[in-house]
């Protein structure tokens, strides 16, 4: 059996070492198939580069950062679904909440504000809900993601603590609810839309090409 030389496996550990795994299991675990693989290949001719090069595509065709990113969702998969739930009866409550509120607030029922207050409160916890889901395991997003998230729940943040303060008749509510608003429609909004175009126009021509 071909066996790679201590200076090629110093350089697979290197190349590997690049790319800054957080796990270093896995980084070991990587290395030893990849000296597996390369060593099958160069056994049958194959020359060290074009080896690792098959070896990538083989092992990692997306990149060694896919690896880890889905092994760090199967590990948190239970994790991920409790939050996901919290997420999303929360949210279902927090507009529950505010559509009555609006309701009663518009036909001058009793108790408007206070629905309109839980359900800003609630609003606000799922934000903060949000975030935590996001730092955890939305780590490999792109900029333009988080550029658009951080704007999207600072504004929806802003709105309602602006909307709590304003309830409560303490001072600065109108400043920060229309900085909520002056984010939400100049920044989040055309990122949003933006975002959704180009990926709508995207898909459409693929559509189209296929």
């Amino acid at each position: 059996m071909f066996q790679l030389s201590e200076h090629q496996i110093d350089i697979i550990y290197e190349r590997l070492r690049q790319d800054k795994l957080k796990s270093v299991k896995l980084e070991q675990d990587l290395f030893d198939h990849f000296c597996c693989y390369m060593e099958e290949q160069m056994l049958k001719g194959e020359n060290f580069e074009a080896s690792y090069s098959k070896a990538m595509n083989a092992i990692s065709p997306n990149g060694i950062k896919e690896i880890e990113f889905e092994l760090y969702f199967i590990m948190n998969f239970n994790k991920q679904l409790t939050m996901k739930k919290l997420i999303f009866l929360s949210s279902f409550i927090s507009m529950f909440l505010l559509s009555t509120g609006l309701m009663f607030k518009t036909l001058n029922w009793f108790a408007a504000n206070i629905l309109l207050f839980l359900g800003f409160t609630i609003l606000f916890m799922t934000m903060i809900l949000l975030v935590i889901y996001a730092t955890q395991f939305l780590r490999h997003q792109t900029i333009s993601f988080w550029l658009r998230s951080i704007a999207g729940v600072t504004s929806i943040a802003l709105i309602a603590i602006g909307f709590i303060f304003r309830a409560l008749h303490f001072s600065g509510a109108n400043i920060i609810y229309g900085l909520g608003t002056i984010i939400l429609n100049f920044i989040f909004l055309p990122l949003f839309f933006y975002q959704l175009y180009k990926y709508g126009f995207i898909k459409t021509n693929s559509t189209q090409t296929v």
